[in-house]
Parts: C-alpha cells; sequence; structure tokens
C-alpha cells in the first residue's frame, strides 16, 4: 500500500497545481477578501479549494484499491459538511461572538450563530462516526471528543501566517509515525500534496484558508486519529487537545507563543 501514498500525493500535487490558482483567482475577481492580522486586504476561504482536492483525490484512490470504501465515505461525508459550514462561518459568520462558550451562551439566549452550526454539526459527525467505527462505550465516546476536539483545534491556532498548518504537519507526522494501521496513510500525504502549492502562499501572507480550511484540516486528523491509532494513544491526544481548549478560553496563544524563543522561532520559520 506504500505506492497509494506515492499516488494519492502526486494526484493532490498536481490537481492543486491547476485549481488552487483557478480558485485564488476566483476570489479575487469577486472581491472575496478580508484583512488579515497586519490589515492587509487578501483574499480568504482559499479552503474552498481544499474541499475540491481532497475529494476528487479520494474518490480516485478509492477507484484504484478498492478498500475500506465504507470507512472513507464516512471521512469524505464529513470532510465536506466541515468545509460547507466553515465556508457558512466565513462568509456571514458573526464576528462579535468569541470562543466556544460565546456561540453556547448565545444558542441559550435565543441566537443561532454560524459558530454554533459549525460547532454541532461537528458533534453530530463526530458521534456518527464514532458509533459507527468504535467497539465500545469507552471507545465511542473517547472517539467522539478526538474528532470533536480536533476539528476545532486547528482553528484555534489559525491566527498568522501558516501557524495553523505547521501545527498540522507536525501533528499529522507524530500519528503516521505511530500509527497501528496504515491503510489510511494517504489521507494525509494527499493533503501534503496541495499544501506543497498552498502552503507558500499562506505562509507569505498572501491568502487565507479561512475556517473552510482549518475545518477540513482539522477534521482529517481527528479521523486519522480514530481510524489509525491505539486506546492509549487516543487517550494522550485527547489529554492534550482538552488542555489546549480550556487554556484556549483563558489566555492567547499569540502571546504565549510570543515569549518563547522556541516557539517563535518555529512560528516566524518562512514568513
Amino acid at each position: 500500500m506504500d505506492y497509494i501514498n506515492v499516488v494519492s500525493f502526486a494526484i493532490s500535487l498536481v490537481l492543486s497545481y491547476i485549481g488552487v490558482p483557478m480558485i485564488l483567482n476566483m476570489l479575487s475577481n469577486n472581491d472575496i477578501v478580508n484583512p488579515n492580522y497586519r490589515g492587509d486586504n487578501i483574499p480568504y476561504t482559499m479552503g474552498l479549494s481544499f474541499i475540491f482536492i481532497q475529494t476528487i483525490t479520494v474518490f480516485l484512490i478509492m477507484l484504484i484499491t478498492r478498500q475500506n470504501i465504507d470507512y472513507l465515505s464516512l471521512y469524505l461525508i464529513a470532510f465536506v459538511l466541515m468545509g460547507l459550514v466553515g465556508l457558512l462561518d466565513d462568509l456571514i459568520g458573526d464576528k462579535d461572538v468569541k470562543g466556544f462558550r460565546g456561540h453556547i451562551k448565545a444558542f441559550i439566549k435565543g441566537k443561532l450563530t454560524t459558530g454554533g452550526i459549525k460547532a454541532g454539526v461537528g458533534f453530530v459527525l463526530s458521534l456518527f462516526i464514532s458509533l459507527l467505527v468504535s467497539r465500545n462505550l469507552i471507545d465511542i465516546i473517547m472517539n467522539i471528543f478526538v474528532i470533536s476536539l480536533f476539528t476545532n483545534l486547528i482553528n484555534l491556532f489559525d491566527l498568522r501566517p501558516g501557524r495553523s498548518i505547521k501545527l498540522f504537519i507536525m501533528v499529522s507526522i507524530i500519528m503516521l509515525v505511530i500509527s497501528l494501521v496504515k491503510d489510511f496513510n494517504f489521507l494525509l500525504y494527499s493533503i501534503y500534496g496541495l499544501l506543497v502549492i498552498y502552503f507558500p502562499m499562506d505562509l507569505k501572507a498572501k491568502v487565507m484558508m479561512g475556517d473552510v480550511g482549518s475545518n477540513v484540516l482539522g477534521i482529517t486528523l481527528g479521523i486519522y486519529c480514530v481510524y489509525t491509532q491505539g486506546r492509549l494513544v487516543r487517550a494522550i491526544f485527547l489529554l492534550i487537545l482538552i488542555v489546549l481548549h480550556i487554556l484556549a478560553e483563558r489566555v492567547s496563544f499569540s502571546k504565549v507563543i510570543e515569549r518563547s524563543k522556541v516557539l517563535r522561532f518555529i512560528d516566524n520559520l518562512g514568513r
């Protein structure tokens, strides 16, 4: 199956070489721009290209291998749906409501936010997938939160050029190395293929992937973790995810990174 990793990387790379500039031109020509952290108006929702490229690549790999059709179909459904609710949040999201608690409070008060929709859809998808692939109640509960929290993780760090993608790459490489099941490695290799084209633009603050991008990268990590990691590893990841989400409600990750020489060095690499 190692050749499938190479094939998926190559397919994604070619599709990205063709598709990413086309998506960029479409967004630019229609003035789909937003100010970045420096106040420069740049195209955003570039994560839309991730949906097209990853979906086509995974479909082609399914046709080639004819294996794990059920698991990969679940992944694609979740991937596309999370991308769509992320796109909704990008385009009409209420920027005044911040954080998970903010969206919950708004919902309790009778106000539906796009962030609330995103959290609700993410949880339902996590529940649905976990019920179908888990062996027992412990795994069901663990997998629900692993997928849900991973889905939101990338969004927490998507505040500076390239930061969240660096996090995705580091976490995904760790998972690749320690994974017990190798059949789904191509899901990450295909993401790497598209990042070869997209990542340099993000690093140089020429584009933003938006919530649509961070959602699909996050849910890819979550589902890949559930599909390939043992219970102990999933438990460790879950503990880390819980801690990070609690900290996100109390501290600024940008300030924490700025205070650390090592983290600041990694954060500034390539800019």
